[in-house]
């Protein structure tokens, strides 16, 4: 019997067109800023990736809401972002829709501000367990799943 997958927020369908010179342009449907091309296969997965990624975190710099990624439609390639970005774009959100400042954050955490805005920071390591614990403070539950079925970008 076959289970339904359940919704993966931060695995991404972006659409490929084969260029008339050579190369894919890679387009993201839920982050029309996010817009790519590749020379070969390796080049247009590894390009999307990028894309992507700075995409999400100029999103969470101007405070605007990371969208959740929408259903894939047939010939789409998927994109899934690193972890530690998912899970730091998932925090950034989560204070969005629950309007928390990261000052009651810090609060709840008991920690200074400075760690939290340190935590949102895209591209600053953070240690996922405390983002997991950040998270929780705001009534969400990061989880992680390992699967082998099917290759994403």
């Amino acid at each position: 019997m076959h289970r339904p997958q359940p919704p993966q927020p931060y695995l991404y369908p972006a659409t490929r067109t084969p260029e008339t010179a050579g190369g894919t342009t890679v387009v993201f449907r839920d982050l029309p800023e996010a817009i790519t091309y590749g020379a070969d296969d390796r080049e247009m997965r590894m390009m999307a990736c990028e894309v992507l990624e700075l995409a999400v975190a100029e999103r969470m710099s101007r405070g605007e809401e990371v969208p959740t990624a929408s259903a894939a439609k047939p010939g789409d390639m998927l994109v899934r972002l690193r972890p530690l970005l998912a899970a730091k774009a998932a925090l950034h959100n989560a204070l969005k829709q629950g309007q928390t400042t990261k000052s009651d954050l810090a609060r709840r955490l008991g920690v200074d501000e400075a760690v939290v805005r340190r935590m949102l920071q895209p591209r600053r390591a953070t240690r996922i367990d405390n983002l997991a614990v950040a998270l929780e403070a705001l009534g969400a539950t990061l989880q992680v799943t390992v699967a082998t079925e099917r290759r994403v970008a």
